[in-house]
């Protein structure tokens, strides 16, 4: 009636068939995505950067979607967005451009100087010096 399994491929007990046996799959890290740029960025996140960046009246010319356009908020546009794919998708190629374009300036990156802050008055500086 119920055909029996089929038995595993037996090991002869050899330290090298178990090796063999384990090397055949290569280990895969669960949870990383080096070549993915959107892993980790969440939808709500790309939306606060976007609207920081060019503001909901810019956001809207950019990509034509009411939600940018009428009485926009993050919920609302979160709600659509998360509804809509092709809306998702113009969002998310929008983020990476602007990203990019960040990167490519160094708008974001750029490092506080090392100089200390001048405290007191012109003429304390002087006596400092």
């Amino acid at each position: 009636m119920n055909d029996p399994l089929p038995n595993p491929p037996e090991s002869n007990g050899s330290p090298d068939s178990n090796r063999l046996a384990e090397s055949d799959s290569a280990p895969v890290s669960k949870g990383t995505q080096p070549n993915n740029p959107l892993h980790g960025v969440t939808l709500k996140a790309m939306v606060e950067y976007l609207v920081d960046e060019y503001g909901w009246e810019r956001l809207g010319e950019r990509i034509r979607i009411d939600c940018f356009t009428y009485d926009p908020s993050i919920n609302s546009s979160l709600k659509f967005l998360r509804k809509t794919e092709w809306a998702r998708a113009k969002v998310e190629r929008l983020y990476l451009d602007s990203i990019s374009y960040d990167e490519r300036k160094g708008k974001k990156q750029a490092e506080p100087t090392d100089v200390p802050k001048k405290t007191g008055s012109v003429w304390d500086q002087a006596r400092r010096s």
